[in-house]
């Protein structure tokens, strides 16, 4: 019975984890833009947050799909600017 090292698993592309960590992180921080009086909806940490998750979910789906993860970096963090920014005028 041949063992596999310890952390194998999330160097695997297709396993779901690294997509629902991130997206649980996403979705959290999210939430917590729309939430009033929570501190995370306005300044500059907000947005560079929003980005981060949302763009880490990104990649982790993109990888997840075989695509290129850059892309998915990218097109994520642009949609964590969108949110930030409709958070801002609801």
């Amino acid at each position: 019975m041949s063992e596999k090292p310890v952390g194998s698993e999330f160097a695997n592309k297709k396993n779901i984890m690294w997509v629902l960590l991130s997206g649980a992180m996403a979705v959290t921080f999210v939430v917590l833009m729309f939430l009033p009086d929570s501190g995370t909806g306005t300044g500059t940490i907000a947005v560079y947050a929003s980005m981060l998750w949302c763009g880490l979910f990104g990649a982790a789906l993109a990888r997840y799909v075989n695509r290129n993860g850059w892309m998915g970096f990218a097109g994520g963090s642009v949609a964590g600017l969108v949110i930030q920014m409709l958070s801002q005028l609801v």
